[in-house]
């Protein structure tokens, strides 16, 4: 047998080989495996921007989510020595709670920087929550704080399992509401 023969051969027995194992083009062809990852999903539910927020004086808004999710809250403002203290719960607290600092927030950032502050909440079950700002004022002793009057631009994204059900209702927050101190 010459030698251009023997190698004809070898090559035919191989493919033959090869064609007659399961899946590679014998008899019983499988499908392709398909492997599906869900993602999550973001997207912004609201925004939301305000101005003449004074030093001093403690902001809440309304934060009704109709659907299980994570939130990132960006809250950003004008001046940057301005000290902006930012809070997240469930509960609605008045004015002495948040002054005697007895709110039972889930998220609080107590900081001058960064600026714009970004909180991130854990997954989040359907129900009204709060986002509470208060505008520091300066405190000569500690230089903390500012006398700055802020303009805020807030935004909130969710962001859902792709797994979960998902809703297109638009979320709205509440009308930003001063929390007046007792007496007034």
């Amino acid at each position: 047998m010459s030698m251009r023969l023997r190698r004809a051969v070898g090559v035919a027995v191989a493919i033959a080989a090869v064609s007659s194992l399961p899946g590679c083009g014998g008899d019983s062809p499988r499908p392709p495996v398909v492997v599906i990852t869900p993602e999550p999903v973001r997207g912004v539910i609201s925004q939301a921007s305000l101005s003449g927020f004074q030093p001093d004086v403690w902001i809440s808004i309304d934060i009704p989510l109709s659907q299980k999710g994570t939130l990132d809250m960006t809250v950003d403002w004008t001046a940057p020595d301005t000290w902006m203290y930012v809070y997240f719960g469930r509960t609605k607290c008045d004015y002495a709670q948040l002054s005697g600092r007895t709110c039972p927030f889930i998220l609080s950032s107590e900081t001058k920087d960064p600026k714009p502050r970004v909180l991130y909440t854990e997954e989040l079950e359907p129900a009204n929550y709060y986002l509470v700002l208060y505008n520091v004022p300066r405190d000569p002793r500690t230089g903390i704080g500012s006398d700055n009057t802020e303009a805020i631009s807030i935004q909130i994204g969710l962001t859902v399992k792709a797994s979960g059900e998902r809703t297109t209702d638009t979320i709205r927050l509440g009308r930003p509401t001063v929390v007046p101190p007792p007496g007034l």
